[in-house]
């Protein structure tokens, strides 16, 4: 007996809604803010420290997404790692205004392309994925002096020459810490993906 329940069409993915967006479909861009929003609030917050700091940078991520999407270029990067590289860039930006430091934007691409590893499925949630379990679970393992310079890096947006200052360490060191905790978080989630069972 034929089901008189219709199917349901598939959910888009996170390409297809910018190919959406790209044309100004107000519904693309409603699906993806319920899909990432609650996440990429969460990273604006811990930088920012003030929700309604936060709550800007997250509009204002999603306002410059929307403008675009005709932009974005599927080969280069899933859509949530673009997404939270776009918040935490304009997140950075607003704290460095917020403390009265430099509006000079810092890259940490080294960071980046090892803390937004992943997220390729388009209905995990940015930074909630497993691989996001994975990393926290690694950088509570680190040294905390190693743990402490990648915080300020990512989260802070600052320059090894900063975390020199702001922590009265000499710049040498700050370099050598920032190795060797790179090395050790790409040593940890590269056993962890090999291993599964550790990480429960």
């Amino acid at each position: 007996m034929p089901s008189d329940v219709s199917a349901q069409p598939p959910e888009p993915t996170d390409a297809q809604l910018l190919a959406a967006m790209a044309e100004k479909k107000q519904w693309a861009l409603a699906k993806l803010y319920d899909r990432y929003a609650g996440a990429l609030y969460r990273l604006a917050l811990k930088i920012l420290e003030e929700p309604a700091l936060a709550q800007d940078a997250l509009h204002d991520a999603f306002l410059i997404a929307w403008h675009k999407a005709a932009m974005y270029n599927e080969t280069r990067g899933n859509v949530s790692a673009w997404l939270i590289v776009l918040c935490r860039n304009l997140s950075i930006d607003r704290y460095r205004v917020k403390m009265n430091l430099a509006s000079r934007r810092v890259e940490i691409e080294s960071a980046d392309e090892l803390l937004l590893q992943g997220g390729a499925n388009p209905e995990s949630e940015a930074m909630a994925s497993e691989d996001g379990r994975l990393i926290r679970i690694a950088l509570e393992k680190l040294p905390n002096e190693q743990k402490q310079v990648i915080e300020l890096a990512y989260f802070r947006g600052m320059s090894q020459q900063e975390i020199a200052e702001a922590t009265k360490t000499p710049l040498g060191t700050v370099k050598t810490r920032t190795r060797q905790a790179m090395k050790k978080l790409r040593e940890s989630l590269s056993s962890t993906h090999q291993n599964p069972a550790r990480a429960s």
